[in-house]
């Protein structure tokens, strides 16, 4: 896997490119945790936290999601790269 060290706003091009299900890694109040994208929206992004989903038995389309800003997001993965915030 290649890892990109980046500027924010290369970081926030590449998250208007994700789709549904897509890895971030947030920081919120201090603390860092992965999740999986379910919205791009234009004031944020709609993300369930990796946790949620392996503790989930229900059918995928029954978690709610939480809403971070763009701000939060520290990394993120696509296309088999990850885009570090430098």
């Amino acid at each position: 896997m290649t890892v990109k060290q980046v500027d924010e706003a290369e970081l926030l091009a590449q998250v208007g490119r994700c789709m549904f299900g897509e890895r971030l890694v947030i920081e919120r109040e201090g603390k860092r945790f992965s999740a999986r994208v379910q919205h791009v929206g234009a004031t944020g992004v709609k993300v369930v936290p990796e946790t949620t989903l392996l503790e989930h038995e229900g059918a995928p389309g029954d978690i709610n999601g939480v809403t971070v800003s763009y701000g939060d997001i520290k990394e993120v993965e696509v296309d088999g790269i990850t885009y570090r915030l430098a």
